[in-house]
């Protein structure tokens, strides 16, 4: 009785909660519409203080940012909205625009094939899509394996074996694969700088010499953190420190 009373009781907040979210998103396209960009980030942004996370929201505020001509900004929410996303072509097209802007245009060091060919396994899929991928394979070699030990034709039980024995591998090097795309994703992180320059420093100290310059919208690697500092890496191979200040984290 305690606990429908109590229910009773937090329904309502609930309710509410979800109509202002509601509220302010649907004020946010609004001023969007009508060309008020200010306005729809500051609507924007409400909702996302307040604790709601969306791909839409994201990609709105993106929008919106790219707008005001904070590029910045605008990529690192088009960032945010196409890792929930990943397949959104309006997210991904958004996003390429935006890049365009990037002063920064750096050279990415080729890899080894092999390595080049196995990142590329990887990005196959997100985390989820791997996780379905293996799945349906391990759904697959069950009814191989049915198939193996039912039959009573040789051939079948032949074709079956070898057939199992390859879809066996095939479910062994995606579940590899779906590990480390895991790892990434909880382990690498990413930054947009946000700065229109950032002196990126050879140590985590402001008296430190500068290494190079970074320039507003470049998306960056970040390997370690350090009292108010960043550790990045650029897809060259170059290594430095900046401010956490100077970036957004997707």
């Amino acid at each position: 009785m305690r606990k429908f009373i109590f229910f009773c009781l937090f329904l309502p907040t609930v309710l509410g909660f979800s109509q202002s979210l509601e509220q302010k998103l649907k004020e946010g396209n609004q001023f969007y519409k009508s060309g008020n960009y200010n306005e729809a980030i500051t609507a924007y942004e409400t909702a996302l203080h307040d604790g709601y996370h969306g791909s839409s929201l994201f990609y709105n505020l993106g929008n919106a940012y790219y707008r005001t001509g904070k590029f910045g900004l605008s990529i690192l929410y088009l960032e945010k909205a196409s890792q929930l996303s990943p397949d959104d072509e309006d997210i991904r097209h958004n996003l390429a625009i935006a890049n365009s802007k990037i002063v920064d245009r750096v050279d990415v060091v080729p890899k080894f094939f092999l390595f080049a060919w196995w990142e590329a396994m990887q990005n196959l899929f997100h985390p989820s899509g791997w996780k379905v991928f293996i799945f349906i394979v391990y759904l697959v070699l069950l009814i191989v394996m049915g198939i193996f030990f039912t039959t009573r034709k040789s051939s079948t039980k032949k074709y079956s074996f070898f057939g199992g024995a390859a879809i066996l591998v095939l479910f062994s090097l995606s579940v590899v694969l779906f590990l480390t795309k895991q790892h990434q994703a909880e382990n690498y992180h990413y930054g947009i700088v946000l700065e229109q320059t950032v002196n990126v420093k050879s140590s985590p100290d402001e008296k430190s010499s500068d290494t190079f310059i970074l320039h507003e919208g470049i998306k960056i690697k970040v390997e370690d953190k350090l009292e108010g500092w960043n550790k990045i890496r650029l897809s060259d191979g170059k290594l430095g420190w900046v401010e956490s200040s100077a970036l957004g984290r997707i």
